[in-house]
């Protein structure tokens, strides 16, 4: 009896030990190196697709090979000092660059290039960068302009000015000027990513420079909203249309063609969302065909650009402006949803990851395939205000329905004012606005937001 009782105890706490080894493995494995990567209480280790996969195509126009020009007329407020009209400027990919050591003299920063870098130093920060990158408090980026150096100048794009030095740049294109201002938008900390079955996935729609994305005070509101969700340690999406077209009004907005102000804002509002926790996808070319204007038209379907070569150019054409424009993509997402099996074919060409329609038999992301992705927004949109079936949605956390949705951020302008009164970004945010509405039922329900790139089998 007694041995018995004892074979029963060492077998009980061998089941222990067993139990207690096998969670510290699968802690292991899904809190430290991701592995298990779990979606609404569905591993999706098996079925998500290697992150290894590479396009083929190689861009035919190259952010290096843009030409460089000088700017006149364009005046900066740096902090306190307003109206200064004696900063050399050049323009390349709808960027502004002023002079790295003009930019350093006003902020107090010193500069050392003894070494093989340039090292910035002011009493509370040093920052290291190279032509391409920048290493801050052990924190390492990638400048969206580059440097420049023209006749042994280095100069510096005003995003890369905004990013390093913790600024925002706000345009006044009626009067060709930039404030540089302080940004106090605390920097969430960085921590890796445990999947669990909270997750939702957020994308900003239709965005392009053109209707409310041209007028000055929307882009800077827009930034308000990257900062919203920035602070909230919140990851989003942009489906991002490269050329605006409107025939009835005579409009064709090329970035590739067309230099002025109001596009250099928009490149700046982008490299400011990628810096924010935004990743940008490719919604088309121009999203419109024959006398349509873009964002409301067709340019893929069963009728339109239906052949393989029409549907190659207009892809390829999105991601040479992107390539020009030194503007990383990592998605596409076909206009309306409109296109074909055939069409779907040749974007999977390109695209390691596509927005797809929602699919009813197939509510969650799925793989056609060892190397793509679909990823529906089940969630459906923000519809004329109406955030009811987005936030039910988040309420309900239904196992079987993937948390996606999609906004255009239009909607949101109306709900931000601000003004730079006392050289610095006053803003007021209305707490009802849909965005602000969303972000509460996001974190009220400890969601984990996530990039459409994270969703690999590592």
């Amino acid at each position: 009896m007694e041995r018995t009782a004892k074979t029963y105890f060492f077998s009980f706490i061998g089941i222990l030990l067993s139990i207690f080894i096998i969670y510290q493995i699968l802690s292991y494995c899904n809190f430290f190196r991701n592995d298990l990567i779990i979606i609404n209480k569905t591993v999706y280790s098996n079925l998500l697709p290697e992150n290894d996969f590479k396009s083929p195509y190689t861009p035919k126009i190259k952010f290096a090979d843009r030409p460089v020009t000088k700017i006149n007329g364009v005046s900066l407020n740096i902090l306190n000092e307003t109206n200064i009209t004696n900063v050399p400027m050049l323009l390349k990919a709808q960027r502004y660059y002023i002079p790295l050591k003009f930019i350093c003299n006003k902020l107090n920063y010193t500069i050392d290039t003894s070494a093989d870098s340039i090292l910035l130093s002011s009493d509370d920060n040093k920052i290291e960068l190279t032509e391409n990158s920048y290493d801050k408090n052990s924190r390492t980026g990638t400048l969206r302009g580059n440097l420049i150096n023209s006749n042994g100048t280095n100069y510096i794009s005003i995003s890369d000015i905004e990013e390093i030095f913790n600024l925002i740049a706000v345009f006044d294109f009626k009067n060709n000027n930039i404030s540089l201002l302080p940004n106090n938008i605390t920097t969430p900390e960085d921590s890796s990513v445990l999947y669990s079955d909270k997750i939702a996935l957020i994308r900003f729609e239709d965005f392009t420079c053109g209707y409310s994305n041209t007028v000055d005070k929307n882009q800077t509101k827009i930034k308000c909203m990257a900062d919203l969700l920035y602070s909230q340690g919140m990851k989003f999406h942009v489906g991002w249309i490269p050329r605006f077209v409107s025939p009835p009004d005579n409009i064709d907005n090329d970035l590739l063609k067309v230099n002025n102000i109001t596009n250099v804002g928009f490149v700046n509002l982008l490299d400011y969302i990628l810096n924010k926790g935004g990743e940008i996808g490719l919604h088309g070319y121009t999203h419109q065909h024959g006398n349509e204007i873009s964002g409301s038209g067709e340019e893929m379907s069963k009728d339109v650009n239906n052949t393989i070569p029409e549907t190659r150019a207009i892809i390829e054409n999105g991601i040479d402006v992107a390539s020009a424009l030194n503007i990383p993509i990592s998605f596409y997402e076909s206009p309306h949803y409109r296109g074909t099996e055939l069409q779907r074919k040749v974007i999977e060409d390109y695209f390691q990851f596509l927005y797809v329609p929602f699919d009813s038999t197939k509510k969650n992301v799925y793989s056609p395939d060892d190397y793509h992705l679909y990823v529906p927004a089940p969630l459906g949109r923000v519809h004329d205000l109406d955030t009811s079936d987005i936030i039910n949605g988040l309420n309900k956390n239904d196992p079987d329905v993937l948390n996606s949705f999609y906004y255009h951020p239009s909607i949101e302008i109306d709900y931000i004012n601000f003004n730079t009164i006392g050289n610095k970004l006053n803003v007021t945010f209305d707490e009802k606005s849909p965005l602000q509405q969303i972000v509460k039922t996001l974190n009220d329900d400890k969601y984990t937001t996530v990039h459409i790139g994270e969703l690999t089998a590592k």
